[in-house]
């Protein structure tokens, strides 16, 4: 489906090093389907290059790489990047080893396999902490979106939405107290709508992430997002 016209998420830049044989092709589209464009490295002197000759929100570092080991990559990222966050991705046998290495606070690890979903929450996580306090961000009742990242939290936990979704959470956060009808919501999100009832759809998509009971239907009228 086309994305929304209206609201978009910011694109960050993130640097993916991750093993040569690794199939990367699904892990990337769904990086960009969130706001993330990554540039992949598979080599560990290369990571440490790129990094020094432009900036990234964040690295994404699966142990393993050849050219460097893991301990020397990851003090090379403190040294010249202090302040971009980096997530390891590690075997369960290798934690304890990727874990005296990272910077407690600011990195953070993944074991492997690893959920993509749960990347994608882990990156909005660290670069949440790294923003300045002042950001745009949305609340409704134990919803709340941050605008500035694409992060949404229900009661405290973070939950993974497309673009597509977020700009629709945005829109009935936004208007509180207001139910939003069918035909506006379409308007807004869509220049040209792939179907009669995409805004449905969607709905019923929100419902299943945020729960069942946090946007009410009004009859006749449209949606309203509970407090």
């Amino acid at each position: 489906m086309q994305q929304p016209r209206a609201l978009t998420f910011r694109r960050y830049r993130v640097l993916l090093a991750v093993p040569a044989d690794r199939s990367t092709g699904p892990l990337l589209r769904t990086l960009r389907s969130h706001g993330y464009d990554a540039t992949v490295m598979h080599d560990g002197t290369r990571v440490l290059d790129t990094v020094q000759s432009g900036r990234f929100a964040a690295v994404v570092l699966e142990v393993g790489l050849p050219g460097l080991d893991t301990a020397a990559v990851l003090a090379g990222l403190a040294r010249l990047a202090s302040d971009t966050p980096v997530i390891a991705l590690t075997p369960r046998e290798q934690r304890d080893q990727v874990l005296a290495g990272l910077r407690g606070g600011q990195d953070d690890y993944l074991l492997t396999p690893f959920s993509v979903d749960e990347l994608i929450a882990r990156l909005r996580l660290r670069m949440r902490e790294e923003q300045p306090a002042e950001r745009a961000v949305a609340r409704r009742g134990d919803i709340t979106v941050d605008t500035a990242l694409g992060l949404v939290s229900v009661d405290g936990q973070l939950v993974t939405l497309t673009p597509t979704e977020f700009a629709l959470l945005t829109i009935l956060i936004s208007h509180p107290d207001q139910a939003m009808s069918r035909e506006k919501l379409t308007t807004m999100l869509w220049r040209d709508p792939p179907s009669s009832n995409v805004v449905e759809v969607y709905i019923g998509y929100l419902r299943r992430k945020l729960g069942s009971d946090r946007i009410r239907t009004v009859r006749g009228v449209g949606y309203v997002l509970e407090e």
